[in-house]
């Protein structure tokens, strides 16, 4: 599998701080911010449901990355999507950052996407939780 998903039980906004929130438990912040629904107004003339691309990068992850490979940035950030299904679920879904970084060939990359993968996970995982809620 190449991302993490979770629907929640929330509005859009609610999600967005809660992702947010997991996100800064695991030491990660969100370096970019895509809103898909307003771009698609602006460029195209369409109407989209909410949809946002987060881009998020752990520091000390990125920094040991580019140590092993210089060329690793084309990866990054790590990206979740926030999105609002026609029927009003909201689903997160982040990359597998295992996956993403498969064509380096270095036991310590692989070992560093690993914790950067498990990291990822424990975001998706926590969504919801009444923790997480809380701060949101």
């Amino acid at each position: 599998m190449n991302h993490f998903s979770k629907v929640l039980d929330t509005s859009f906004e609610d999600a967005i701080a809660q992702v947010t929130n997991a996100l800064k438990e695991e030491g990660m912040g969100i370096l970019t911010e895509i809103d898909v629904q307003a771009a698609f107004k602006k460029k195209l003339d369409v109407d989209f449901r909410q949809y946002k691309i987060l881009g998020a990068c752990h520091p000390l992850i990125a920094y040991h990355m580019l140590q092993t490979d210089d060329k690793a940035g084309v990866f990054y950030p790590c990206n979740v999507v926030v999105q609002e299904h026609e029927d009003g679920r909201v689903e997160v879904s982040a990359v597998d950052p295992l996956m993403m970084f498969l064509t380096i060939h270095s036991p310590k990359a692989k070992e560093i996407a690993l914790d950067a993968s498990q990291k990822m996970q424990r975001v998706i995982e926590c969504l919801g939780s009444p923790e997480l809620v809380a701060q949101s």
